[in-house]
């Protein structure tokens, strides 16, 4: 080849621009939780006999989760059966009085005002404490009820603080369970953050472990003081339906639809000239390509640039080597992939 020849066109990566209506977003990254942990304890005190549960069990309302002694609150229950009783008597025997003093008439010489108020009152004593036992008993039997610690809701067991032969008191917490009716993501967010996170159009929830399946989500609350150490405010993103495990990681990508038309760009497009963001857009026709200098919309760290002009809608830019370019060099678009 004559030295003057001009060399072959280099092969660059080129990708097209198309712009679109813009979306600025922000992701983090989180962790499923449970809306509400609730610490459950025996209602009254005793000695553990038995749990039915371990941490990570599944539990449904109603199910028994552990169990105290039931001894004492048995003996309870029985003596008050017996005083319900004894009561029972008492006041049968005071209405029976009553109603044969009351048929003997106020005409009757054997009649007093005085003994008839008094008999009138020992019935009423007599309901009383007749009342009084059976709320007693109802009580006690509560109380042997409260024996059984069940599971308000359905949910996991996040937590145990007991094991057989333990005394515990009454209100003492010894399990912990995350209801898992409600879910949601607790994401760490720099105060920076907090006006996008509150002014988002969208947002939306993928699981690392279901990373194709995007979910839609609520911000459900955030955090009105800032963590000590990180400096960082909780943010809680509600998750629709139950979520597969908690403790899990997720990602949620927070988007607020902009009114300019921004096209995306491998961020290896745009490159420094005359310190000024430029791309190299290829001309076919010349085989050469021309510095442009763009407007560089942000910058979304996860290899991709937004522009907000610079270059017409269509134009074919250089995505690899575009450092090394110059408007000297010959290059032609390389069939292969894009990036």
């Amino acid at each position: 080849m004559p030295a003057w020849a001009e060399p072959p066109p280099r092969p660059v990566r080129v990708q097209t621009v198309r712009f679109q209506p813009g979306q600025e977003s922000v992701t983090y990254a989180g962790t499923v939780q449970a809306r509400v942990q609730a610490g459950l304890g025996f209602r009254v005190a005793g000695k553990v006999t038995g749990r039915a549960v371990d941490i990570g069990n599944h539990v449904t309302a109603g199910q028994v989760l552990a169990r105290l002694d039931p001894a004492d609150a048995r003996l309870a229950v029985e003596a008050d059966i017996q005083a319900v009783r004894a009561a029972e008597a008492e006041a049968v025997n005071a209405r029976a009085e009553f109603q044969r003093y009351q048929r003997l008439g106020r005409g009757s010489p054997a009649y007093i005002a005085s003994e008839y108020d008094r008999r009138r009152a020992a019935v009423d004593g007599a309901e009383a404490r007749l009342a009084q036992a059976q709320r007693q008993l109802a009580l006690a039997r509560d109380q042997l009820d409260y024996t059984e610690l069940r599971a308000d809701a359905d949910g996991v067991i996040a937590d145990l603080k007991l094991e057989p032969g333990q005394v515990v008191a009454a209100g003492q917490t010894v399990i912990t369970l995350a209801h898992t009716a409600e879910t949601e993501i607790v994401l760490d967010v720099p105060e920076n953050r907090l006006p996008a996170i509150r002014a988002a159009d969208t947002v939306e929830i993928r699981l690392w472990s279901q990373p194709d399946q995007a979910l839609p989500g609520r911000v459900r609350e955030v955090g009105a003081l800032a963590d000590p150490m990180s400096r960082t405010f909780a943010v809680k993103v509600t998750l629709p339906g139950e979520a597969p495990g908690l403790g899990m990681t997720a990602s949620v990508r927070f988007g607020h639809n902009g009114s300019a038309r921004i096209a995306r760009l491998a961020a290896a497009a745009v490159v420094s000239v005359d310190g000024v963001p430029s791309v190299w857009v290829l001309d076919a026709a010349t085989h050469r390509a021309t510095a442009h200098p763009v407007m560089v919309a942000g910058w979304l760290g996860d290899g991709e640039v937004p522009i907000s002009g610079g270059v017409p809608d269509g134009a074919q830019v250089v995505t690899a080597g575009a450092s090394l370019l110059d408007a000297a060099t010959p290059v032609t678009a390389w069939a292969g992939a894009i990036r």
